[in-house]
């Protein structure tokens, strides 16, 4: 009995070059997406009544705007650190 709520943040590349990476952060709930960013569309998308209601208010406060921010500070930052430990060595 419950629910179950989680959070995953993507960080989707072709290479280090800022244009080529997509930071996606998308919320479910009981395994249902209800709402998602995707940098690619520069605002959050509702998936249900609940995440449409969201993603309205969302993308008209400080959310988008601070959302928008984790692209370079999350993935341009990390997938730089992950291409030369790691990638670039196999």
């Amino acid at each position: 009995d419950g629910f179950l709520n989680f959070r995953t943040v993507t960080c989707l590349f072709n290479s280090t070059k800022a244009d080529d990476i997509a930071y996606i952060d998308s919320y479910y709930l009981n395994k249902l997406k209800i709402i998602s960013f995707d940098s690619r569309v520069g605002k959050f998308v509702g998936y249900t009544e609940f995440g449409v209601s969201n993603a309205k208010r969302w993308n008209e406060g400080p959310e988008v705007t601070r959302t928008r921010n984790e692209k370079e500070r999350y993935c341009v930052h990390n997938v730089g650190l992950d291409y030369r430990t790691g990638l670039a060595k196999s």
